[in-house]
Protein backbone atom coordinates (compact mmCIF):
# COMPACT_ATOMS: atom_id res chain seq x y z
CA UNK A 1 0.00 0.00 0.00
CA UNK A 2 2.73 2.18 0.82
CA UNK A 3 4.49 1.59 -2.36
CA UNK A 4 1.36 1.99 -4.48
CA UNK A 5 0.72 5.80 -2.45
CA UNK A 6 4.01 6.71 -3.13
CA UNK A 7 4.56 6.55 -6.95
CA UNK A 8 0.75 8.32 -7.14
CA UNK A 9 2.38 10.97 -5.04
CA UNK A 10 5.56 10.97 -7.33
CA UNK A 11 3.34 11.57 -10.33
CA UNK A 12 1.58 14.31 -8.73
CA UNK A 13 4.46 15.94 -7.85
CA UNK A 14 6.42 15.89 -11.15
CA UNK A 15 3.20 16.36 -13.53
CA UNK A 16 1.12 18.40 -11.77
CA UNK A 17 2.44 21.67 -11.98
CA UNK A 18 2.42 22.61 -15.42
CA UNK A 19 -1.09 21.65 -15.57
CA UNK A 20 -2.17 23.54 -12.50
CA UNK A 21 -0.46 26.89 -13.53
CA UNK A 22 -2.24 26.36 -17.13
CA UNK A 23 -5.63 26.22 -15.48
CA UNK A 24 -5.39 28.48 -12.84
CA UNK A 25 -3.06 31.01 -14.28
CA UNK A 26 -5.31 34.22 -14.07
CA UNK A 27 -5.32 36.10 -10.95
CA UNK A 28 -8.54 36.34 -10.51
CA UNK A 29 -9.04 31.96 -10.61
CA UNK A 30 -6.27 31.55 -8.52
CA UNK A 31 -8.12 33.56 -5.76
CA UNK A 32 -11.14 31.74 -6.05
CA UNK A 33 -9.78 28.26 -5.33
CA UNK A 34 -9.04 26.92 -1.76
CA UNK A 35 -5.82 27.47 -0.18
CA UNK A 36 -5.03 29.79 -2.90
CA UNK A 37 -6.50 32.82 -0.86
CA UNK A 38 -3.36 32.71 1.41
CA UNK A 39 0.44 31.35 1.27
CA UNK A 40 0.49 31.26 4.99
CA UNK A 41 -1.06 28.62 7.50
CA UNK A 42 -1.60 27.14 10.88
CA UNK A 43 -2.33 23.74 10.66
CA UNK A 44 -4.10 21.59 13.15
CA UNK A 45 -4.38 17.57 13.56
CA UNK A 46 -5.09 14.33 14.84
CA UNK A 47 -4.21 11.31 13.54
CA UNK A 48 -4.76 7.51 14.14
CA UNK A 49 -3.98 4.02 13.18
CA UNK A 50 -1.70 1.51 12.64
CA UNK A 51 1.01 3.32 15.01
CA UNK A 52 3.71 0.56 16.06
CA UNK A 53 6.76 0.09 17.29
CA UNK A 54 8.53 -1.66 14.26
CA UNK A 55 11.38 -4.65 14.92
CA UNK A 56 12.97 -7.78 13.56
CA UNK A 57 13.88 -11.01 15.20
CA UNK A 58 14.68 -14.59 14.14
CA UNK A 59 13.05 -15.44 17.72
CA UNK A 60 10.16 -13.65 18.43
CA UNK A 61 6.88 -12.33 17.11
CA UNK A 62 5.19 -9.29 16.72
CA UNK A 63 2.00 -8.07 16.60
CA UNK A 64 1.99 -4.49 15.22
CA UNK A 65 -0.03 -1.79 17.57
CA UNK A 66 -2.33 1.06 16.91
CA UNK A 67 -1.95 4.47 17.71
CA UNK A 68 -2.08 8.30 16.76
CA UNK A 69 -0.96 11.71 16.95
CA UNK A 70 -1.94 15.47 17.71
CA UNK A 71 0.37 17.68 15.48
CA UNK A 72 0.35 21.78 14.84
CA UNK A 73 2.27 22.84 11.98
CA UNK A 74 3.34 25.86 9.95
CA UNK A 75 2.59 25.86 6.29
CA UNK A 76 4.42 28.60 3.61
CA UNK A 77 4.10 28.23 -0.03
CA UNK A 78 6.53 30.04 -2.07
CA UNK A 79 4.02 29.99 -5.38
CA UNK A 80 0.72 28.54 -6.34
CA UNK A 81 1.76 25.05 -6.24
CA UNK A 82 5.06 25.08 -3.73
CA UNK A 83 5.97 24.96 -0.16
CA UNK A 84 7.11 23.26 2.95
CA UNK A 85 5.94 22.96 6.36
CA UNK A 86 7.23 22.20 9.69
CA UNK A 87 5.67 21.60 13.25
CA UNK A 88 5.70 19.84 16.35
CA UNK A 89 3.49 17.15 17.53
CA UNK A 90 2.82 14.52 20.08
CA UNK A 91 3.04 11.00 19.00
CA UNK A 92 2.25 7.54 20.90
CA UNK A 93 2.78 4.22 19.49
CA UNK A 94 2.20 0.30 20.74
CA UNK A 95 3.54 -3.45 19.85
CA UNK A 96 3.82 -6.71 21.11
CA UNK A 97 6.50 -9.32 21.09
CA UNK A 98 5.35 -12.73 21.62
CA UNK A 99 8.20 -15.75 22.40
CA UNK A 100 7.71 -19.17 22.66
CA UNK A 101 10.90 -21.40 22.76
CA UNK A 102 14.26 -21.82 23.97
CA UNK A 103 17.24 -19.20 24.32
CA UNK A 104 20.94 -20.62 25.35
CA UNK A 105 23.64 -18.81 26.95
CA UNK A 106 27.47 -19.85 27.66
CA UNK A 107 28.31 -18.31 30.65
CA UNK A 108 31.35 -18.43 33.10
CA UNK A 109 29.94 -19.93 36.55
CA UNK A 110 32.34 -17.97 39.03
CA UNK A 111 31.45 -19.63 42.19
CA UNK A 112 32.62 -23.02 40.64
CA UNK A 113 34.84 -21.87 38.36
CA UNK A 114 33.70 -23.66 34.80
CA UNK A 115 31.38 -22.92 31.53
CA UNK A 116 27.93 -23.44 31.87
CA UNK A 117 25.05 -23.12 29.00
CA UNK A 118 22.41 -21.00 30.98
CA UNK A 119 18.94 -22.26 29.42
CA UNK A 120 15.90 -20.10 29.20
CA UNK A 121 12.76 -21.89 28.11
CA UNK A 122 9.99 -19.48 27.33
CA UNK A 123 6.61 -20.40 26.99
CA UNK A 124 3.90 -18.44 25.41
CA UNK A 125 5.70 -15.03 26.74
CA UNK A 126 3.55 -12.06 25.74
CA UNK A 127 5.58 -8.64 26.30
CA UNK A 128 3.63 -4.82 25.32
CA UNK A 129 5.39 -2.14 24.41
CA UNK A 130 4.35 1.63 24.47
CA UNK A 131 6.48 4.76 23.42
CA UNK A 132 5.75 8.05 23.44
CA UNK A 133 7.66 10.75 21.40
CA UNK A 134 7.98 14.27 20.73
CA UNK A 135 7.92 14.70 17.10
CA UNK A 136 9.00 17.58 14.62
CA UNK A 137 8.34 17.21 11.38
CA UNK A 138 10.05 19.33 8.04
CA UNK A 139 9.07 18.74 4.61
CA UNK A 140 7.79 20.02 1.11
CA UNK A 141 4.37 21.01 0.32
CA UNK A 142 2.16 20.90 -2.91
CA UNK A 143 -1.39 21.93 -3.38
CA UNK A 144 -3.68 21.42 -6.23
CA UNK A 145 -6.93 22.85 -6.68
CA UNK A 146 -9.39 20.17 -8.13
CA UNK A 147 -12.67 22.40 -7.93
CA UNK A 148 -13.10 26.13 -6.76
CA UNK A 149 -13.71 24.76 -2.67
CA UNK A 150 -11.95 21.84 -2.65
CA UNK A 151 -7.77 21.15 -3.47
CA UNK A 152 -5.48 18.55 -2.84
CA UNK A 153 -2.38 19.27 -0.98
CA UNK A 154 0.75 16.10 -0.88
CA UNK A 155 3.91 16.70 1.85
CA UNK A 156 6.94 14.39 2.34
CA UNK A 157 9.93 15.40 4.35
CA UNK A 158 12.13 14.06 7.20
CA UNK A 159 10.63 14.07 10.72
CA UNK A 160 12.91 13.88 13.87
CA UNK A 161 11.49 11.86 17.05
CA UNK A 162 12.34 12.40 20.85
CA UNK A 163 10.96 9.22 22.95
CA UNK A 164 10.63 10.88 26.14
CA UNK A 165 7.96 8.19 27.87
CA UNK A 166 8.41 4.21 26.97
CA UNK A 167 7.12 1.30 29.01
CA UNK A 168 7.10 -2.89 28.72
CA UNK A 169 4.78 -4.65 30.89
CA UNK A 170 4.48 -8.62 30.72
CA UNK A 171 1.06 -9.60 30.51
CA UNK A 172 1.34 -13.37 29.95
CA UNK A 173 3.69 -16.54 29.95
CA UNK A 174 6.20 -18.25 32.51
CA UNK A 175 9.81 -19.36 32.05
CA UNK A 176 11.93 -22.00 33.05
CA UNK A 177 15.62 -21.60 33.56
CA UNK A 178 18.26 -24.54 34.19
CA UNK A 179 22.44 -24.60 33.49
CA UNK A 180 23.79 -27.30 31.77
CA UNK A 181 27.40 -28.12 32.94
CA UNK A 182 29.20 -30.04 29.85
CA UNK A 183 32.34 -30.82 32.05
CA UNK A 184 30.17 -32.97 34.01
CA UNK A 185 27.35 -33.80 31.37
CA UNK A 186 25.13 -32.48 34.35
CA UNK A 187 21.88 -30.08 34.22
CA UNK A 188 20.69 -28.53 37.42
CA UNK A 189 17.23 -27.31 37.94
CA UNK A 190 15.21 -25.76 40.61
CA UNK A 191 17.97 -24.49 42.44
CA UNK A 192 16.26 -20.75 42.63
CA UNK A 193 19.77 -18.97 44.35
CA UNK A 194 21.52 -20.04 41.78
CA UNK A 195 18.84 -18.55 39.23
CA UNK A 196 17.36 -22.15 37.85
CA UNK A 197 13.71 -21.94 38.60
CA UNK A 198 10.17 -22.02 37.20
CA UNK A 199 8.21 -18.77 37.53
CA UNK A 200 5.36 -16.43 36.23
CA UNK A 201 6.76 -12.89 37.21
CA UNK A 202 5.17 -9.66 35.52
CA UNK A 203 7.90 -7.48 35.33
CA UNK A 204 7.16 -3.59 34.01
CA UNK A 205 9.37 -1.02 33.29
CA UNK A 206 10.84 1.50 31.06
CA UNK A 207 12.50 0.67 27.78
CA UNK A 208 16.11 2.02 27.46
CA UNK A 209 15.75 4.14 23.76
CA UNK A 210 18.24 6.73 22.19
CA UNK A 211 17.29 10.30 22.73
CA UNK A 212 16.93 11.17 19.13
CA UNK A 213 15.42 9.23 16.30
CA UNK A 214 15.12 9.68 12.24
CA UNK A 215 11.91 9.03 10.02
CA UNK A 216 10.93 9.46 6.39
CA UNK A 217 7.00 10.95 6.10
CA UNK A 218 4.75 11.46 3.72
CA UNK A 219 0.99 12.45 3.49
CA UNK A 220 -2.12 12.77 1.17
CA UNK A 221 -5.15 15.38 1.73
CA UNK A 222 -8.02 16.98 0.54
CA UNK A 223 -8.29 20.05 1.98
CA UNK A 224 -12.23 22.18 1.45
CA UNK A 225 -13.57 25.83 2.23
CA UNK A 226 -15.43 25.85 4.82
CA UNK A 227 -15.55 29.88 5.55
CA UNK A 228 -12.96 32.15 4.58
CA UNK A 229 -10.53 31.91 8.01
CA UNK A 230 -11.22 28.06 8.38
CA UNK A 231 -10.02 25.25 6.21
CA UNK A 232 -11.24 21.67 6.74
CA UNK A 233 -8.96 18.63 5.58
CA UNK A 234 -8.58 15.05 5.67
CA UNK A 235 -6.70 12.19 4.50
CA UNK A 236 -3.93 9.64 4.87
CA UNK A 237 -0.43 9.58 6.15
CA UNK A 238 2.31 7.55 6.76
CA UNK A 239 5.82 7.31 7.87
CA UNK A 240 8.87 4.33 8.16
CA UNK A 241 11.48 4.90 10.96
CA UNK A 242 15.15 5.44 9.42
CA UNK A 243 17.03 4.71 12.59
CA UNK A 244 17.42 2.25 15.30
CA UNK A 245 15.93 3.73 18.40
CA UNK A 246 16.67 1.03 20.77
CA UNK A 247 19.62 2.16 23.51
CA UNK A 248 20.98 -1.47 23.33
CA UNK A 249 20.85 -5.05 21.87
CA UNK A 250 23.26 -7.26 23.65
CA UNK A 251 22.68 -10.27 25.91
CA UNK A 252 19.19 -12.17 27.42
CA UNK A 253 16.45 -10.61 28.62
CA UNK A 254 16.22 -12.45 31.51
CA UNK A 255 19.63 -12.62 33.89
CA UNK A 256 21.06 -15.45 36.14
CA UNK A 257 19.97 -13.34 39.15
CA UNK A 258 16.34 -12.95 37.81
CA UNK A 259 16.70 -9.57 37.16
CA UNK A 260 14.47 -8.69 33.91
CA UNK A 261 15.09 -6.28 30.88
CA UNK A 262 12.83 -5.50 27.74
CA UNK A 263 13.05 -8.08 25.05
CA UNK A 264 13.56 -4.67 22.93
CA UNK A 265 17.01 -4.33 24.56
CA UNK A 266 17.96 -7.60 24.75
CA UNK A 267 20.02 -10.13 21.59
CA UNK A 268 16.27 -11.45 20.72
CA UNK A 269 15.33 -8.50 18.48
CA UNK A 270 17.46 -6.57 16.03
CA UNK A 271 16.65 -3.38 15.02
CA UNK A 272 13.42 -1.34 16.64
CA UNK A 273 11.82 1.59 14.63
CA UNK A 274 8.75 3.35 14.31
CA UNK A 275 6.20 2.86 11.57
CA UNK A 276 3.14 4.30 11.14
CA UNK A 277 -0.16 4.71 8.23
CA UNK A 278 -3.50 5.47 9.25
CA UNK A 279 -6.11 8.74 8.53
CA UNK A 280 -5.21 12.54 9.62
CA UNK A 281 -7.87 15.41 10.06
CA UNK A 282 -7.73 18.69 10.78
CA UNK A 283 -8.33 22.21 10.29
CA UNK A 284 -6.16 25.09 8.59
CA UNK A 285 -6.25 28.85 9.33
CA UNK A 286 -4.87 31.39 6.91
CA UNK A 287 -2.56 33.67 8.72
CA UNK A 288 -2.95 36.57 5.62
CA UNK A 289 -5.11 36.40 2.88
CA UNK A 290 -4.07 38.17 -0.25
Amino acid sequence: MNKILSILIIGLLLGAPEMVNAQWKTKSRTSSAPLFDSDKYVSGSLSGGLSSIYFKSSDSDRKLGGGGSFNVDYNQFLSNNWGFSAGVGVQLSNSTASLDGTLKYDIYDEINKQDFTYVIVMKEWEEHQRCVNLEMPLGALFRMPLTKRISLVAGAGLKLYFPFKTKYEVKEGEYETNGYYPETNVTIHDLEHHGFTIDKPRPIGAIATKGLGLSLYYDVCVVAKITPSIYFFGGIYSSIGLSNMAKNHDGAMLNTDRTYKSLMESDVIDKVNLRNIGLRAGVKIPLKTK
